[in-house]
């Protein structure tokens, strides 16, 4: 694969980088958009061209060749690469650069609302950083993306009855597209220790959602140090393990909640929660909103 990787010169701080959110706590609006890259790009020019995060999933599909800088590397890349980026991950437009193409950008809530298994399903097969966060695409599946695109560009703009379903099930097919590529091109991928280990924390993590352990316990479990897990966390999964956890609990919380025939407190038990006014007060904190907010907001 044509991929040049740059180490970047600059020294980035974390906390101090811009962040940006597609709608947040706004659940009237559909939490997808999708845009022509050059267009959108020459609007934010200043912000766009500078080191910056996202609360939200986004899929940039250069059609030209190019480049792109993510997390602190400036990868020079073919024409028809899709670039997936996980939120918060670190990454910027390069000023010198065509950058024709597509900006898709989605909340998890969008794929919640339709389809909650595949909200972890594609968390780790396509926004998982490992191997890279490139897909290539082949000439024929260009031709063919190409057409569900401009099939969703035109639904949004038409917003005729049951679009936004039909804008769902395009991207979908989209993204299940991308993940067949993904797997055939990453398929032989050896994963450095440092990427075992995050994913051993992630499904161990998921594996006692229903408890609540001190990072000392996650790492004694997996026969490491917690600074060593701590590390390894902000390195690999760009957040800490205590944030994991939250991330991991509220993302189990919301798929459980999107069925209406679940109560509330029975969602907190599962997730270790006593109450469910503790239940509550977390999921508040994390989300801005309450866990019945949520449930209200995708009927």
């Amino acid at each position: 694969m044509a991929f040049l990787y740059r180490r970047a010169t600059t020294n980035i701080d974390l906390e101090s980088i811009k962040k940006y959110d597609l709608h947040k706590y706004d659940h009237s609006k559909l939490h997808f958009e999708l845009n022509h890259a050059w267009p959108y790009f020459d609007k934010n020019r200043a912000k766009a061209t500078k080191p910056h995060r996202h609360s939200f999933f986004q899929v940039i599909w250069f059609k030209q060749s190019g480049r792109h800088y993510i997390d602190y590397e400036v990868i020079n890349h073919p024409a028809n690469t899709v670039f997936l980026i996980n939120k918060n991950q670190v990454h910027h437009f390069c000023s010198d650069s065509v950058n024709e193409g597509y900006l898709f950008h989605f909340n998890e809530i969008f794929i919640m609302k339709y389809a909650p298994d595949f909200l972890e399903r594609f968390s780790v097969s396509l926004f998982n950083e490992i191997g890279g966060n490139q897909v290539l695409l082949p000439e024929e599946e260009s031709t063919k993306l190409e057409a569900i695109t401009t099939f969703i560009l035109s639904e949004l703009e038409s917003k005729d009855f049951f679009y936004n379903d039909l804008v769902f099930y395009h991207f979908q097919t989209l993204l299940l597209n991308l993940e067949r590529h993904r797997k055939k091109q990453v398929a032989n991928f050896e994963l450095s220790p440092d990427y075992s280990l995050a994913v051993a924390y992630k499904k161990l993590v998921i594996a006692q959602l229903d408890k609540f352990h001190s990072i000392d316990q996650y790492a004694n479990e997996l026969n490491i140090g917690s600074k060593k897990l701590i590390r390894v966390c902000k390195k690999i999964l760009l957040d800490t393990p205590a944030n994991i956890v939250k991330q991991l609990k509220i993302l189990e919380a919301k798929r459980m909640l999107s069925n209406q025939k679940v109560s509330i407190k029975e969602v907190g038990y599962a997730l270790g929660f006593d109450q469910s006014t503790y239940f509550t007060k977390y999921f508040k904190k994390e989300t801005g909103i309450t866990p019945k907010e949520f449930q209200r907001s995708i009927l």
